[in-house]
């Protein structure tokens, strides 16, 4: 495909899920607000409501993302590493807006699996390493790190929202047991990320969602919890921990190398 064309579908992309978003927002599509939807899905992963503010900062990322593929110096390479997949990725978030506050949940979590399966493709056509790959421009990188970051965690919110709607609320599980599984998966991907690709913005997107899980928890006091209130506490600190050892080996091995 030519340039032009798909940084025009690219920017295109960007403006159905900005556009979207902003409807789900204010009319908002089913009648319902994203609060409102969530509360008919109680669970211990869910995070605080303050915690979604993070999609602003996504938005302005992208943003970004979309302009260095018009103006920036490589922006060719960009285009051609990431082909269609920026617009697969939009056209599913919107699509998964429509299913979402209409309610359907299991619909919501093949879509997701999409948005999720774009931006690893993304990720890895991009070849982000915060380390071994110091060429590839922030611009590029940044936006997907900390897309993909948040919509890690929104699979495995997701997923469990699934089976609170089908009556599976527990799987054999008490209700803070399976919170304190998938916390542990999302920490355990991030640390993963972090230890490979070197991306504290990845990990540093799940360390803001555990914060979110920790306010929740903490505030609520129908499912409160002390169990998932000290987890959320300490996939904090581990994650922190992880992000500046990482941030500091990676700035002395680069300057050793200079």
């Amino acid at each position: 495909m030519r340039p032009t064309l798909q940084k025009s579908l690219n920017t295109l992309g960007l403006f159905f899920l900005i556009g979207m978003n902003m409807l789900a927002v204010l009319l908002p599509l089913g009648n319902k607000t994203t609060g409102e939807l969530s509360d008919l899905y109680p669970n211990l992963f869910v995070p605080a409501g303050f915690t979604f503010a993070i999609w602003s900062v996504i938005y302005i990322l992208l943003i970004i993302f979309i302009a260095y593929q018009w103006v920036g110096s490589k922006k060719d390479h960009i285009l051609q590493s990431i082909g269609n997949w920026f617009v697969i990725n939009a056209l599913a978030n919107g699509l998964w807006l429509v299913f979402w506050h209409y309610e359907y949940v299991v619909i919501c979590i093949v879509i997701m699996l999409v948005i999720l399966g774009s931006l690893i493709m993304m990720y890895r056509k991009l070849n982000v390493n915060y380390f071994t790959n110091t060429t590839l421009p922030w611009q590029a990188s940044v936006p997907v790190s900390v897309y993909m970051g948040w919509i890690s965690v929104a699979t495995i919110a997701n997923t469990t929202v699934v089976f609170v709607s089908q009556g599976y609320t527990e799987l054999g599980f008490g209700a803070d047991t399976w919170a304190s599984i998938v916390l542990i998966v999302a920490v355990a991907i991030a640390l993963r990320i972090l230890y490979v690709h070197k991306d504290i913005f990845f990990a540093a997107v799940v360390c803001w969602a555990s914060f979110g899980i920790y306010s929740k928890r903490a505030a609520d006091t129908i499912l409160s919890d002390p169990n998932i209130e000290h987890l959320s506490y300490v996939s904090i600190f581990v994650l922190l921990i992880g992000i500046v050892l990482t941030a500091v080996y990676t700035f002395l091995k680069r300057k050793k190398t200079i």
